[in-house]
């Protein structure tokens, strides 16, 4: 009896093990994280108060996890609550076309921010395809941390777009590779965009990140978008000189009460903007103009309990000695630059709200030879994110 009661246990146990091994391998892990920005302030500015969207966003996150693989998806939405005509989060930006000025326009109510499908091969690295953030700003993003301002010296959201087409913002239709060994991070971006530059891609960025020591990182980038022939040499592009490249190096600090960043970017023929000449015969004419620049960003913050304070600098040099004159007058403004000192603070009395306040005072000068905005904003943030996991048996 005793022999029979063994045998029956040790089936038991084997039915149940045997059982319980198919149920881990004959299953997929299923995650998906919805979450939520709503983001607007007022912003006072030219002795005029107005209510500005934000940033605002709606997206989710998909991963299918199968032992060690895993296929991931995004898709994020920007919501403009609000139908105000100025908008300074440069983050805020949509796509657009490099050389093409994007004209002021009464916003939509959603816009594509982001949108990709992947592979996760654990240790072997991510590879990624769609609109997504690029590896250039892998690097450019160590002080893209204000509520409002900032990023302007980065050259990531060039000429008022979201840096979609030439791949260094949330980059159209791109490849990307991403991988970390120890402390060295890295990644390989491709663009895909069936460009007419007789190439078979259309940019290529490459990015390195090293972790110093723990929340200390000093990184690198390098981005390069192609263009055709006819559009370099082709003369109807002021101050183009070739295909638009892009360098940045930085480092970042994040501790319990301090975080610091610094970036300094270069771009040649990367970035654009409306200049203005008087054409004798047909008048007032403002062409596109692409230029070279120098830019450096600063940003700093000091952590209370339930308050920050956050103080930053960006400096945005445009070259432009290069820049034709046309009938006498050089296109853009012998002035032109951005010098942005920029002062905050943020209160977040609970875990999902923050009110915020920033101030940007600008002693550049824009395209034409304006006056840069100095800008007050006062506003609010509620960020909602939650995830879900399931395992389902196959």
């Amino acid at each position: 009896m005793r022999i029979f009661h063994l045998k029956y246990c040790l089936a038991l146990c084997f039915c149940l093990s045997s059982a319980y091994g198919q149920s881990i391998i004959d299953s997929v892990e299923i995650t998906v994280k919805p979450y939520v920005g709503l983001r607007g302030h007022t912003a006072i500015f030219d002795k005029q108060m107005e209510l500005q969207e934000n940033a605002s966003r709606i997206g989710t996150e998909l991963s299918i996890r199968k032992g060690k693989i895993g296929f991931v998806a995004g898709v994020e939405i920007q919501v403009n609550m609000f139908r105000g005509s100025s908008s300074f989060n440069a983050d805020g930006n949509l796509s657009g076309g490099f050389l093409n000025i994007q004209a002021s326009q009464t916003q939509q109510v959603f816009g594509n921010r982001l949108g990709y499908l992947g592979i996760d091969l654990d240790k072997y690295g991510t590879l990624t395809i769609g609109k997504q953030w690029s590896v250039y700003r892998d690097i450019s993003s160590y002080t893209d941390r204000f509520n409002v301002f900032g990023s302007r010296a980065s050259a990531t959201f060039v000429g008022g777009t979201d840096g979609g087409e030439n791949g260094t913002g949330r980059a159209d239709q791109s490849i990307i590779y991403r991988n970390q060994i120890g402390p060295l991070h890295f990644g390989g971006q491709i663009q895909a965009r069936a460009g007419n530059n007789n190439r078979f891609i259309d940019g290529f960025g490459l990015s390195t990140q090293l972790e110093i020591m723990q929340d200390f990182f000093f990184g690198t980038a390098y981005n390069r978008a192609f263009l055709s022939k006819n559009t370099i040499t082709g003369g109807k592009i002021l101050g183009l000189s070739g295909h638009p490249t892009y360098i940045t190096l930085g480092t970042k600090y994040m501790g319990k009460k301090i975080d610091f960043s610094m970036i300094y970017a270069f771009q040649k023929s990367g970035d654009f903007a409306q200049g203005f000449y008087i054409d004798p015969q047909s008048g007032e004419v403002k062409p596109t103009v692409v230029f070279d620049a120098k830019g450096i960003e600063i940003f700093g913050k000091y952590k209370f309990d339930k308050i920050a304070i956050l103080a930053g600098y960006n400096h945005y040099a445009p070259i432009i000695g290069h820049i034709s004159n046309v009938f006498g007058q050089l296109p853009v403004h012998k002035n032109f630059k951005r010098n942005d000192f920029i002062v905050g603070i943020a209160y977040q009395p609970l875990k999902f709200v923050q009110f915020y306040s920033e101030q940007r005072i600008s002693t550049g000068k824009n395209a034409v030879g304006e006056q840069e905005k100095s800008v007050f904003t006062l506003g609010m943030k509620i960020d909602v994110s939650k995830k879900f996991n399931k395992v389902v048996l196959l």
